[in-house]
């Protein structure tokens, strides 16, 4: 009779995880049903945010986390949880602050094996009609975290708005056809060509906006190198340094380069 009870608990609760799951789905896709999901998963409509989270390593790390994410009744937890291919991701009550959902996150990895390596990304605050655009930032933002080894868990989208905006501008401007001359191009083919290292130079001087002594700090050089790479960057291209919207152009087409490239 115990072994038939215990049978029946584990199967009804893997149907609610299942139910469950299929209407965190809905929500974070933008289901025409969103209103009555909520409502059944027994969230409110606004101060919500989305988490992406991903393990690895350990045994079955991935459907670890998601049993954790899930133990309980759902009054007594602050998120509802589904699992899409490989990627947990919970939607969260308390959204106005992200410190709520890193809480979140954090108390989750710890329950995870000791050899498990988590990354998760925080979409930023939504109401029911803006759980897929949190959604996105959560995807984005775990993107950021796996790209980047020495992140905090988790990579939060409030932190990292302008790395992410950087990425879309790069990965539209790489869908063209990319222009084969420029400033960019020209110094990259000149750097694979010589040895040098201009474009590193070129990227130190745009985040550094234009003061020699701050990118020559981010470059770890004396400033009369870098006014010495300028005076020869200006003979092997066009810089055009003094006009803004060049300026954001070839900070993109730096991303882009390091978007495909590395």
């Amino acid at each position: 009779m115990a072994a038939t009870h215990l049978l029946t608990t584990r199967a009804s609760a893997d149907l609610e995880r299942r139910v469950e799951g299929d209407l965190v789905q809905s929500l974070i896709e933008g289901g025409t049903d969103a209103p009555a999901a909520l409502l059944r998963l027994g969230l409110p409509a606004t101060d919500l945010r989305v988490v992406a989270l991903r393990a690895d390593g350990g045994a079955d790390a991935m459907l670890l986390a998601a049993r954790h994410a899930t133990i309980g009744f759902t009054w007594s937890r602050p998120g509802r949880s589904a699992l899409v291919g490989d990627v947990l991701y919970t939607v969260l009550s308390g959204g106005k602050e992200a410190e709520a959902a890193c809480a979140w996150v954090r108390a989750l990895a710890r329950e995870l094996p000791s050899d498990a390596r988590v990354w998760a990304g925080v979409g930023g605050p939504a109401d029911v009609s803006q759980l897929p655009a949190s959604r996105s930032e959560a995807d984005e933002s775990l993107a950021v975290h796996m790209s980047d080894p020495d992140a905090e868990l988790p990579v939060t989208y409030d932190a990292v708005w302008d790395r992410i905006l950087l990425r879309r501008l790069a990965g539209a401007a790489a869908a063209g056809r990319m222009p084969t001359t420029g400033p960019v191009v020209d110094l990259a083919r000149h750097d694979a060509e010589h040895g040098s290292e201009y474009v590193p130079t070129l990227r130190a001087l745009l985040r550094a906006q234009g003061d020699l002594r701050e990118a020559s700090a981010r470059l770890a050089v004396h400033p009369n190198t870098v006014r010495y790479r300028l005076r020869k960057m200006s003979e092997i291209t066009r810089l055009d340094l003094d006009d803004p919207r060049k300026r954001l152009a070839m900070m993109i087409a730096l991303e882009v380069g390091a978007v495909m490239f590395g």
